[in-house]
Parts: C-alpha cells; structure tokens; sequence
C-alpha cells in the first residue's frame, strides 16, 4: 500500500491514446509522477482498452509505470456503480467516475460526451 493519493483515473478513451502515444496523456502522466501521485487505472477500462489497443506493449508499460495503481470497485458500491452506470450508458466509464469520486480526483477523457449527463459537468479533464 502507499500512502500516495489518486489524483487522475484515466478511463478506457485516455488509456487507448496512451497506447497510440498521445502526448496529451502523456503530459498529465509525468505531472502525476513529478507530483509524487498516482494516476488510477481502473480494471474495466484496462479491459475495455484491451479490446482495441493494437500494442499490448505499450498498454503493459502503463500498468507497470511506478505512478499506477490498478483500481478495482468495491462490492460494497455496486449501488452507486449501478446509479452511474444508468447515467453514463457505459460500465467502465462509469467504473471510472466512481473511482474519481471515491478518489477526490478526476477523470482523464477523450470522450466528455459520455459524461455529459452528470450534474456540474462532473470531475472531468478533457484531453
């Protein structure tokens, strides 16, 4: 365990540009580092990324980069997963939010439609 905090949780769209080398991604990963956090990983957009990254290679890089943390959800929250998942329409985008949220951080994307059904716009960094 490290007492390290979540600052970022990129979901599945921040997580295929890091695999096609987007520099914008990137940027916010060696911030997160320099900073001394942790950027979250959660496993439905690890294996939802999977499906179309092209290079494994790189998708392992980023799951072993020393400022990851793989997140998993908590059983306990298969409510509020539930609630989110109804509003974002996608089961690893809303894995994500929650992450972000239980986190005090925010959500890495490519994609702010799929969360343009949060109040506020939600803890949202577009890239």
């Amino acid at each position: 365990m490290t007492d390290r905090p979540v600052r970022i949780v990129l979901d599945a769209s921040a997580i295929l540009a890091f695999c096609r080398e987007s520099i914008h991604v990137g940027e916010v990963i060696a911030e997160i580092a320099d900073e001394e956090c942790l950027f979250g990983l959660p496993v439905m957009c690890l294996a939802e990324a999977s499906r179309a990254a092209a290079d494994g290679d790189r998708l392992d890089l980023l799951v072993n980069h020393p400022a990851a943390t793989v997140l998993d959800v908590d059983p306990s929250n298969w409510r509020a997963l539930a609630v989110v998942y109804d509003t974002v329409g996608r089961l690893d985008a809303a894995a994500a939010l929650l992450a972000a949220v239980d986190n005090d951080g925010y959500v890495l994307t490519g994609q702010p439609g799929l969360y343009a059904g949060l109040a506020g716009g939600g803890p949202i960094i577009v890239f």
